[in-house]
């Protein structure tokens, strides 16, 4: 019998809910979440048919709120898990380490960008073919989104680094292209992933640079712009309390012991939002291109001295763990305490001028 007196048990589920509406930054929180809602509307409605960008209603019936929505589309339940293991410390990691605004404005620029490039796509080859199944197929899920961030990752990787897909070892360089091509090869070509991995190169390359947006910009728009409620809310993590390299120290170190790849060199997608670890001296930070001795693939440092510090860790592969417990060490306390003093400077450099 149970003792009357006691307390009732905890409900594992909403447990679980408050755990992750604790721990993940607000960014993250959202996407997962309207994953879960529009996989559990599947049940009773078509969401493909309602916010996919499809060409012929975006662009022929002027819906364009679809160009917007396409992301958070989900109907299968494998591909709600996949999305949570892909996505949820990996997402969850990078918001620390740039910020909610940075990494929202990076997100938004890869879907909003493959979805435009789509559509010119999709009336190039309706032009061409006289074909309406060009019109009428759709744009849309998370990958368009998962899939730009692993090649801008990959862009700036070392010419003789690998990583694992399964058991094949591949160059780091052409990972998204694999992943292409095994998505291809089980599901057929779906050019909305192509042009998601393509975008996601010329990003990681510097060719997109006049449409990122300079982070006293987003600062400003944390305080007193259009963000400013969205500051204040349980799980923002502001530019100038972002983590930069911090954020990745609780992960584990190198590509080989974060499940998942590479030859054990040190180096795995995440090494393109490594660069200067914050607060640490030249000799020993050097993001992907230091740890392999410079040459191709060299991380550049940030033009805009105000951006946010990138990572300098070893990463992690997509799906991979983070070791629980792990608490920063002085230096790295330090170093975050130097580098939040020397962002809150430089915005008020900024505002001056």
């Amino acid at each position: 019998m149970t003792n009357p007196s006691a307390p009732p048990q905890p409900n594992p589920v909403l447990s679980a809910y408050e755990s992750f509406v604790r721990d993940t930054p607000l960014i993250t929180r959202y996407t997962l979440t309207s994953q879960f809602v529009t996989w559990f509307l599947s049940f009773f409605v078509n969401p493909v048919n309602a916010i996919s960008n499809i060409p012929l209603f975006t662009i022929l019936h002027f819906e364009l709120y679809r160009i917007i929505t396409s992301p958070i589309v989900c109907t299968s339940l494998l591909s709600l898990i996949f999305a949570f293991i892909s996505f949820t410390t990996h997402g969850k990691t990078l918001e620390q380490s740039l910020g909610s605004a940075a990494f929202g404005t990076l997100i938004l620029t890869l879907s909003l960008l493959t979805n435009i490039l789509y559509l010119v796509f999709a009336f190039t080859m309706y032009f061409i073919t006289s074909s309406q199944i060009c019109l009428i197929m759709p744009c849309s899920g998370i990958w368009i989104i998962l899939l730009g961030l692993i090649a801008i990752e990959c862009s700036c990787a070392p010419a003789d680094s690998k990583r694992k897909l399964f058991v094949v070892e591949v160059p780091t360089l052409y990972y998204p292209l694999a992943l292409l091509g095994l998505f291809t090869l089980f599901g057929g070509i779906n050019f909305s992933y192509v042009i998601s991995v393509g975008v996601g190169y010329a990003y990681g390359r510097n060719k997109l640079d006049f449409l990122k947006v300079n982070q006293n910009k987003l600062n400003r728009w944390e305080e007193s712009g259009c963000l400013r409620n969205f500051a204040g809310r349980q799980g923002w993590v502001k530019g100038m309390a972002a983590l930069g390299g911090s954020a990745w120290d609780n992960l584990p170190g190198g590509s080989g012991s974060a499940g998942g790849g590479g030859s054990g060199d040190g180096w795995s997608p995440t090494s393109f939002f490594q660069g200067q670890r914050t607060g640490q001296s030249g000799n020993d930070g050097g993001g992907a291109s230091a740890a392999s001795g410079g040459g191709p693939g060299e991380v550049s440092k940030p033009k805009d001295p105000a951006a946010p510090t990138f990572p300098s860790g070893g990463g992690r592969s997509l799906g991979g763990t983070t070791r629980r417990g792990a608490h920063p060490s002085s230096e790295t306390r330090a170093a975050m305490l130097e580098a939040a003093s020397r962002r809150a400077q430089m915005a008020e450099e900024g505002r001056a001028d």
